[in-house]
């Protein structure tokens, strides 16, 4: 199976402690689809500090959405029942539909109904993580325009994949709203 971002390229960009593999299993219990299994086994989930994978969290916490919250922090909806935690994105944390593959966001001290849609899925979560540290790291040019050299990222992970744009609270749009003002 050919994927966007290969296992040398995640490799290369996060290093060998940057970079967490999920086993490829048969069981009747097992949720993912198989693209998404695929891809969590062969080319990864990064971990550093603008994303927190949940495997390299505490392990005896849940990986099951539903275990992560209190009675206080709201009803989880029913159709979010079955989701996965992958992780923790700048201020939000980050579930798998696992069916579906799609990824959603839970924002800090927002309603659990208010999640949103943050990419269509496992494999272009990564590859805007990807693209975004190889633009922090090696590509920005701090003698050039920002906000130009923002856009442009945008639009690279825009062509892969619209949907992290599509909210404008979203987590990509906060945190290149960030990079523009020098935060990042």
């Amino acid at each position: 199976m050919s994927f966007a971002v290969t296992p040398d390229e995640l490799l290369s960009t996060f290093g060998l402690s940057g970079v967490v593999y999920f086993p490829r299993y048969e069981s009747p219990d097992n949720q993912l689809d198989t693209r998404t299994a695929d891809f969590l086994s062969q080319v990864g989930l990064p971990h550093d500090e603008s994303f927190k994978s949940k495997a390299s969290v505490g392990q005896d916490e849940s990986i099951l959405l539903t275990e992560w919250f209190r009675p206080e922090d709201g009803t989880l909806p029913e159709e979010c029942h079955s989701w996965l935690v992958l992780g923790y994105f700048a201020a939000s944390l980050i579930a798998l539909a696992p069916h579906t593959g799609k990824v959603y966001e839970f924002g800090e001290d927002e309603p659990l109904s208010a999640y949103t849609p943050l990419h269509r899925d496992v494999e272009s979560l990564v590859h805007a993580l990807n693209l975004f540290k190889k633009f922090d790291e090696h590509e920005r040019d701090d003698d050039a325009d920002i906000e130009e050299q923002v856009e442009q990222l945008r639009a690279r992970i825009r062509a892969f994949d619209a949907t992290p744009f599509e909210d404008d609270q979203s987590q990509w749009n906060l945190i290149l709203d960030e990079v523009i003002e020098g935060i990042w």
